[in-house]
């Protein structure tokens, strides 16, 4: 009876269960971490290639059948004279470029305008050549006598030719550096020492 009238008594002290409180107060912010190690820097990409945008060639062979006759005028004059031309395109050939042209015989590179004697018959071979934007022409011609022989606008043969246009300016530094621009190989040996050279289209 005793111990039951205690749990009785403690059972009845239970008193029902309370509101929650209030929020506390929101802490202070901690202290800023150390910022961390900065890393290795990178090491130095290799220089790119030279651009060769100021020098541009080319080659053509030019075939027996594509030579016609054509009316090349004068320089200060109205007067026309017969030749024998083709004109070949390039778009390399822009505004700002100069054109230096040569002819291969076999392996030889003569620089244009050029004229040959010949001691067997007297006559003179003569290639010429002019530029634009866009194009460059060839002109040749054969006299075996100024008057009263004959004169031929076509060549005998097939002929190969190669091209470098080069921006003016870098033409006149060729000057003054003394290259002979009649010499190719003169011509491709400076340019390989000063840019990549693109490959003869």
């Amino acid at each position: 009876m005793l111990a039951l009238a205690s749990t009785v008594a403690f059972v009845s002290c239970k008193g029902d269960k309370g509101d929650t409180g209030p929020v506390g107060a929101t802490g202070a912010t901690g202290s800023a971490g150390s910022n961390g190690t900065n890393g290795t820097d990178g090491a130095d990409g290799a220089d790119g290639t030279n651009g060769n945008a100021n020098v541009q060639r080319f080659s053509n062979t030019v075939a027996v059948a594509d030579w016609a006759n054509v009316e090349v005028p004068g320089i200060g004059s109205a007067s026309t004279s017969t030749w024998g031309g083709v004109a070949i395109s390039n778009d390399v050939i822009t505004e700002d470029m100069a054109v230096l042209a040569y002819v291969v015989s076999g392996d030889n590179k003569y620089s244009l305008p050029i004229s040959l004697s010949k001691e067997i018959d007297q006559s003179v071979e003569s290639l010429q050549y002019s530029y634009k934007t866009g194009q460059v022409s060839l002109y040749y011609k054969n006299q075996t006598a100024l008057f009263g022989g004959t004169t031929t606008y076509a060549p005998a043969g097939d002929m190969d030719f190669r091209f470098v246009a080069i921006q003016d300016a870098m033409v006149a530094g060729m000057k003054a550096a003394g290259v002979a621009l009649e010499d190719y190989d003169a011509v491709m040996n400076y340019m390989g020492n000063s840019v990549q050279l693109p490959a003869a289209q």
